[in-house]
């Protein structure tokens, strides 16, 4: 899996970086690896210093076959957007996969497989 990370209006520390790759894409990899997949993490402090909520932590996954999916979180610090951003995504991801299993096995309508000839 291709990983981008990237600090908006921050510097990434290799303590952040760590943070990230444990945090949420060993848990996106969990459920999909794929060396054609690629995960797009973006950090943002909106704010800068003056403060506040403003901590954001965007995430891009893009999987073959399969449209994107696009989470943003803000909280407190980084660590609280990552953690939360890691939340929505892998929910997001498990509905995604599942309903890929599902279309993969409904297989042909029973109407039309009737009407199919045998050889």
């Amino acid at each position: 899996m291709k990983v981008l990370m990237r600090g908006v209006h921050l510097s990434l520390s290799d303590g952040l970086k760590a943070y990230m790759q444990e945090h949420l894409v060993e848990h996106v990899e969990r459920l999909f690896d794929d060396e054609a997949a690629e995960i797009d993490i973006s950090l943002v402090d909106t704010n800068g210093p003056k403060g506040g909520v403003d901590k954001e932590c965007r995430v891009t996954v893009r999987l073959p076959a399969l449209s994107a999916i696009h989470v943003t979180e803000t909280a407190g610090t980084l660590h609280e957007a990552i953690d939360l951003a890691r939340d929505r995504l892998v929910t997001a991801l498990k509905r995604t996969l599942e309903k890929r299993r599902d279309v993969s096995n409904q297989g042909l309508p029973q109407d039309v497989a009737s009407n199919v000839p045998t050889y």
